[in-house]
């Protein structure tokens, strides 16, 4: 059988505690108590019940404490006394003379302790057999068998008999199967004076009837008034003896009787008190609500001097002070700034124990506190004031959610078993309750979730469909732009070409109006021949070079517009990409321009991706050239290429300490024909608009970062793909 098993009642116990304080008094019964691991609540508590070892340790400790080996039997005995609880007078004096109650003593041993039958027969009118029998795995000590002798003692002196003599001829202790108790007694003075005279009576009577007979004025005159007197003075002897008797057994019985008055009392109160929290919170819909409800309760209807309620986080890490009840509000906020960390494995407080462990707690005394939480922490403790309290966890389908404690500060009222039980038939009725609300809570929350999810719906449809709708213009404009550019750029080239050859031919023609003349020389005046030599030599030359170059700046333009055209058109093809060697073959075709800018470059780890080759190469190779064209003659060149994976994408990073580009040309970095800064090198200012339009066809985003004389960083982002999963398209 487990050790830990309950066997033996509370009521065993405070009987020796009574024994002790009238006849031991210096024993320590606190000390007594804490090394048999017993409560002084516990013992109080008629309904708790303790185990073998318990009591073992118990018995143990007072054999030394008090010096007194058979103070087991001295227990059992002095439990009939009116200074014990009359726990055992209060079952056995309801039964009419000691042979009934010897009769009937398993019934009353059942209260006291399951490690046993006892059973009983009766062998004569003042002779009973009691047979106490081993449940299986139980293992009594020899002072329990000599605690029950004492105790079958104690069953006759309640009657007000002397002792009984007790014969033990069988022991399960000195190789018996059993123990085996012989009860004899002797009647006691009331049940003799009885006997005597109900034989006097009978005697009397027949000494009348025969003085009738024969001598009947004597009889009448002096035998039957003497017999009268003679029979009345035995009869009221023998009635005040059993009176005398009969108040003694109801003046044992009145204060237990009393005491089950008080605990019937306790118990309805108890039962009206739940009843009222239960009623209570059943009305409240909010945690809030409900703990203010309870704590309420406990103010006005226990009268407890303070009282809070702790619940756990929604990560169930540490307890959170919710409300209290008979404290000012700067202890009430030292408890809210208090940890009450639930993942603390050593020194945890009372609390976080009660809680951790799903147990109550009744603490009479700091001394008490540290041995059941040592090496905790009684700064709190000492700043709120505490000295006893009681706390117990609030429980819900088997989980804790939180903590009740409860303390008399002021009044000094002894927390009792009784105080733990009700809060322990209280907390989870506040248990169900917050569960309750959570649920509510939670069950609007998904509600309106739900309702918001519609609404949200609706306008996704709508957005949807307005997006679809749009996606679908955008694409016609962005085909029509397309058309519009290459017809633009188609129908310009026919007038451009026609523009240059009518130049030629103006040239040519010119050449040959030179050669005229020079035969008319002699017809002209020399007025109209130097004019004549100005226009042909200068003026018009000067007017066909610019036309010439007009057209070749528009010939660029248009072949730029065309090339951005084709940009848009081009299928992409997805392949793994290796972004490092593109770069370092753009770098050695750039080697000379490096060298003659004495640039330092620095290339980071670079990763591979699955994106279109020549797209990659495109846009590397314009930024790498844009730099280098924008550098500062004035200090030695530095490049660096680095990149940064992302979860979804892959952002690469081209930093330079080139001239830098001011904060209001940021704006057009990115713009086709626009060019910022000083205009000292050759181009069209198409390079970033290239890039801005590869980058978005690869699905990625581009920006740029700058300070005018301090360097540049184009950065780019494109989609963190291993393989290919997406297909070509237009913008």
């Amino acid at each position: 059988m487990d050790s830990s098993e309950p066997l033996y009642n509370s009521r065993v116990i405070d009987t020796f505690l009574k024994l002790l304080g009238k006849r031991y008094p210096h024993v320590n019964v606190s000390e007594l108590l804490s090394y048999a691991g017993m409560k002084a609540h516990e013992v109080a508590d008629p309904g708790h019940w303790f185990n073998q070892q318990q009591v073992d340790r118990f018995h143990e400790r007072l054999v030394q404490m008090s010096g007194n080996e058979a103070i087991a039997r001295e227990a059992g005995r002095y439990g009939a006394s009116p200074d014990a609880l009359g726990s055992l007078r209060q079952n056995l004096l309801t039964f009419v003379g000691p042979a009934r109650a010897y009769e009937l003593a398993n019934k009353a041993a059942a209260n006291f302790s399951r490690s046993s039958i006892l059973s009983s027969r009766t062998l004569g009118t003042n002779k009973v057999e009691l047979i106490a029998t081993f449940r299986e795995g139980v293992r009594e000590k020899p002072y329990q068998c000599e605690n029950r002798i004492g105790t079958i003692e104690s069953i006759l002196m309640m009657f007000n008999y002397g002792l009984p003599e007790v014969e033990h001829p069988e022991c399960i202790f000195k190789g018996g199967t059993c123990c085996r108790y012989i009860v004899t007694w002797e009647s006691n003075p009331a049940e003799k004076l009885v006997s005597i005279r109900n034989y006097t009576a009978l005697l009397l009577v027949i000494v009348c009837v025969v003085f009738i007979l024969l001598l009947p004025e004597i009889a009448f005159s002096l035998v039957i008034p003497a017999a009268l007197v003679l029979f009345l003075t035995i009869a009221l002897l023998a009635e005040y003896r059993e009176k005398k008797g009969l108040r003694s057994i109801l003046q044992s019985l009145g204060e237990p009787t009393d005491k089950l008055l008080d605990q019937i009392n306790s118990n309805y109160s108890n039962a009206q008190i739940t009843n009222e929290v239960g009623h209570a919170v059943s009305q409240q819909t909010e945690i809030d609500g409900i703990i203010k409800s309870v704590l309420q309760i406990l103010d006005t209807r226990l009268g407890y001097d303070r009282g809070v309620v702790l619940l756990a986080n929604q990560e169930r890490s540490r307890l959170l002070f919710r409300a209290g009840f008979g404290q000012d509000g700067a202890k009430d906020e030292m408890l809210r700034q208090t940890l009450f960390d639930l993942g603390e494995a050593d020194h945890a407080g009372a609390f976080v124990t009660s809680f951790r462990e799903r147990k109550p707690f009744l603490v009479n005394s700091m001394a008490e506190y540290e041995e059941h939480f040592p090496g905790s922490s009684r700064e709190l403790l000492g700043k709120l004031d505490a000295e006893a309290f009681l706390c117990c966890p609030i429980i819900c389908d088997g989980e804790s959610i939180g903590v009740l404690a409860v303390d008399n500060l002021r009044s000094h009222k002894p927390l009792l078993q009784t105080d733990l039980n009700l809060l322990m038939g209280i907390a989870p009725v506040i248990g169900v309750s917050i569960r309750n609300a959570e649920l509510l809570e939670t069950k609007d929350r998904q509600f309106n979730a739900i309702v918001e999810l519609e609404k949200t719906m609706c306008e996704l449809a709508v957005a949807k469909e307005t997006s679809e709708r749009y996606s679908e213009d955008l694409q016609l404009m962005n085909e029509e732009v397309k058309n519009f550019a290459y017809i633009v750029s188609h129908d310009l080239r026919a007038p451009l070409v026609n523009i240059k050859g009518f130049s030629v031919e103006l040239r040519n023609s010119l050449k040959e109006i030179s050669t005229l003349v020079e035969k008319s020389k002699s017809v002209l005046g020399d007025r109209e021949l130097q004019n004549l030599e100005e226009a042909l030599g200068q003026d018009v030359p000067e007017a066909l070079e610019f036309i010439e170059s007009s057209v070749n700046r528009m010939d660029s333009l248009i072949n730029a517009i065309l090339k951005l055209s084709r940009l848009g058109r081009r299928d992409l093809k997805l392949e793994r990409v290796d972004v490092a060697d593109i770069v370092q073959s753009i770098l050695k075709t750039l080697g000379h321009q490096l060298e003659a800018g004495k640039v330092a470059v620095t290339v980071s780890e670079l990763p591979t991706v699955v994106s279109d080759k020549t797209a990659v190469e495109q846009i590397v190779g314009n930024l790498l050239d844009n730099a280098l064209k924008y550098l500062d003659k004035n200090r030695a060149g530095r490049l660096e290429v680095t990149a940064e994976p992302g979860i979804n994408e892959i952002t690469f990073k081209f930093q330079d300490n080139g001239r830098g580009i001011a904060a209001e040309d940021m704006g057009k970095v990115f713009e086709i024909f626009r060019r910022a800064g000083k205009q000292d090198m050759p181009g069209e200012g198409m390079g970033l608009a290239y890039v801005k339009t590869l980058v978005r066809r690869l699905g990625g985003r581009i920006w740029c970062e700058s300070e005018l004389g301090v360097g540049t960083l184009f950065c780019f982002s494109i989609p963190n793909q291993s393989e290919p999963s997406y297909t070509a398209d237009s913008v």
